[in-house]
């Protein structure tokens, strides 16, 4: 295999992961319930459009590598609470920026514009993990490093 087909292969999967967040945020979307859906159901819906935006221009820069775009979308998980939720988005993003990362290994095979292009979805995909890191509660601050000598309590 070409070091291009390889990165085509790559790209397509990465495609697959974007193909799995329309569909996994559309059905989040339109799922949640409680106060939750006022804040949570603008959020899903946004990450379900940004993902098919994304889909589509992975898809022609597949296209414009010779390739063709798969049409099959990765692991889609569902939940029926909001927690179940974020912590499927948050592994859905942490498995597209494996994705993205892998395409980053092999993108010399194409050109520096298209290893730009990637690294700029590793860096979005990134925020997105860390976005949901935060949102799910894994991120955790020790109380020992807040200034109590400010005003502000643990």
């Amino acid at each position: 295999m070409s070091s291009k087909d390889e990165l085509i292969k790559r790209l397509n999967n990465a495609m697959a992961w974007e193909l799995a967040g329309v569909i996994q945020y559309m059905q989040a979307a339109v799922m949640v319930t409680g106060y939750e859906r006022e804040i949570f159901r603008e959020f899903f819906h946004e990450s379900s459009e940004e993902a098919r935006d994304h889909a589509e221009a992975v898809g022609e820069k597949i296209a414009v590598l010779g390739g063709v775009p798969t049409v099959e979308p990765a692991t889609i998980r569902q939940a029926a609470d909001i927690q179940g939720m974020l912590e499927a988005a948050l592994a859905l993003e942490i498995d597209a920026l494996n994705a993205w990362q892998a395409c980053h290994e092999v993108a010399e095979a194409a050109n520096p514009g298209t290893m730009y292009w990637i690294e700029e979805h590793i860096a979005e995909e990134q925020d997105h993990v860390d976005h949901l890191r935060k949102l799910t509660g894994k991120v955790k601050f020790a109380a020992g490093d807040i200034d109590k000598s400010k005003g502000t309590t643990a």
